[in-house]
């Protein structure tokens, strides 16, 4: 458990899941870190569970549990970012079966920030969080409490706004995803050494181009990695490229992917499907002369190093779309590989180019600065953060009866009674 800042350093939970192995999602304590530390803020990160990821430039998490249970002092909680603001179980993932927080731990993640926010009577805010699902009907009163008692919300596109569908009046923004400033994290320089490492590691010599490539089963849509790798090496081929099989996300079998296909795969290749370091997999995409993939954050992580790139939208998620919008590049969108690699052939030999524009920035700035300014107003909402807690206490006492609340009180009492004996 982290100490107790001694110099009246202010801390603040930032909730996600951090506890599994995928890129983009493990980059987001690191970026809320650098705009936060200048203000003497310490994040820690907040997780299902407290299991580390795995890779060691990812930040260790505190789990759920952590977050409600008061003995850890904080001064906010910030939601996001990533898909988080949904109900639904998640034991169906490895990561979390077998454990006792899978069924809740989509909920905690956002309702169990406000809870703790309430509990604490700390300012929440929203870090830009995607919103896959509208909300149902019959959650419908408790998802607005949560929402009056936070000091800022936003989501990342236009789709999760909707989506939300906060009360009347109750002002959501839509900011650019927070990764997109991943070059003011690590500059061009700060990755050349991890992308060397790489080439060694993986006893790769000589001087090629590269295109980092990276696969989804979801984006396939019943592709066979055979016929994956052949197209593939007819792309690769016309671009006079090499490709880097990159596994963003081994929480969701990427790199099991990546490795049935490259053994189909006919022409000179790297597989990527052991990242040393979260760097490692920036600096693959970074010095590649070509994006192409289903990975939002691996785009997002092209265009920030200038990196001409196809984003896959298989399926058509509205976070796909959503980011190009804010960055004006609807070009880069395919709905499929074969739409991909015919718009990659057409603009072979782009060169390396600024695609982040200045007004994205600027948006974060904003963004960033309503977060420092909620953490530094905690009196701020302090009401309707009380009223969040009687609204989650009566859907508790509507959905699971009276038992819900008396059945703990019951039990310690027997317990109490027991140990008298």
């Amino acid at each position: 458990m982290p100490p107790v800042p001694s110099n009246g350093a202010k801390r603040i939970f930032l909730t996600g899941v951090f506890d599994m192995q995928n890129y983009g999602d493990l980059l987001f304590p690191l970026v809320a870190a650098r705009r936060l530390s200048a203000l003497g803020v310490e994040v820690v990160p907040i997780a299902p569970t407290k299991a580390h990821a795995g890779v060691p430039d990812a930040l260790s998490p505190l789990d759920i549990a952590e977050m409600l249970s008061g003995d850890l002092r904080v001064d906010g909680i910030v939601i996001g970012g990533g898909y988080l603001i949904h109900t639904h179980r998640m034991d169906i993932l490895r990561e979390y079966q077998g454990t006792n927080v899978g069924e809740w731990a989509g909920a905690g993640l956002w309702l169990g920030a406000a809870l703790a926010a309430a509990l604490r009577d700390v300012p929440l805010a929203w870090n830009a969080p995607g919103v896959p699902h509208p909300i149902p009907q019959s959650q419908r009163a408790l998802v607005d409490a949560a929402l009056r008692s936070s000091s800022y919300v936003s989501v990342r596109d236009r789709g999760g706004a909707e989506l939300l569908a906060a009360p009347e009046g109750l002002p959501v923004e839509i900011v650019p995803d927070p990764i997109a400033e991943l070059g003011r994290l690590w500059t061009t320089r700060d990755l050349e050494e991890p992308f060397q490492s790489f080439l060694a590691r993986k006893g790769f010599q000589g001087r090629t181009n590269f295109v980092a490539v990276h696969f989804r089963n979801r984006s396939l849509a019943g592709q066979t990695p055979q016929e994956a790798a052949a197209m593939l090496s007819a792309f690769a081929k016309e671009m006079e490229l090499t490709p880097i099989l990159s596994a963003i996300g081994r929480a969701h079998d990427d790199d099991v992917l990546a490795r049935a296909i490259s053994l189909h795969l006919p022409i000179p290749h790297i597989l990527l499907d052991d990242p040393a370091s979260l760097r490692e997999v920036a600096a693959a995409i970074a010095f590649s002369r070509f994006y192409v993939g289903a990975s939002l954050h691996g785009y997002i992580t092209a265009a920030a190093y200038g990196v001409p790139g196809i984003l896959v939208a298989r399926p058509a998620y509205r976070k796909f779309a959503g980011f190009l919008e804010h960055i004006d590049r609807m070009e880069d969108l395919a709905r499929d590989w074969a739409t991909a690699y015919g718009a990659g052939a057409a603009r072979k030999g782009e060169a390396l180019a600024c695609r982040i524009p200045q007004r994205t920035f600027d948006a974060l700035d904003r963004h960033w600065r309503r977060i420092e300014d909620a953490i530094a107003t905690p009196e701020q909402f302090s009401e309707a953060r009380r009223r969040f807690l009687s609204a989650i206490f009566a859907f508790g006492l509507r959905e699971l009866g009276p038992q819900w609340a008396m059945q703990p009180v019951v039990r310690r009492a027997a317990d109490f009674a027991a140990i008298r004996k």
